[in-house]
């Protein structure tokens, strides 16, 4: 099943938003700090990732594109972003909702 999914460039964008969604999902619990440095790098070129190649499917997608971009900005690891635990966890949950919703979207 993994070899059909990473055939297309959906497939693969698919694969990778469900995987970041989980991650940020799990982020919610406690874990060292350096699970959140990770996540950061995921997220930041996931975001870019995904959100080049939502573009490139069409007009009618360059919202949610503009929205993964934004969210590859919050999660920069190179200018990160300090923000108090309990908004990190709002941000960690809207991301796995927007990169789940762009798995969900994304299946041509």
């Amino acid at each position: 099943m993994l070899k059909i999914m990473l055939s297309t460039p959906a497939g693969t964008v698919r694969l990778v938003c469900i995987c970041v969604a989980i991650a940020s999902l799990l982020a919610v619990a406690p874990w060292p700090y350096g699970y959140y440095q990770f996540l950061r790098v995921v997220v930041f070129f996931a975001g870019i990732y995904c959100g080049a190649m939502v573009w490139r499917s069409g007009p009618e997608n360059r919202t949610l594109a503009w929205a993964l971009f934004g969210a590859a900005a919050i999660f920069n690891p190179f200018m990160p972003v300090h923000l108090p635990r309990e908004l990190w966890a709002i941000f960690n949950v809207a991301a796995a909702t927007l990169f789940g919703f762009v798995a969900y979207r994304h299946r041509n």
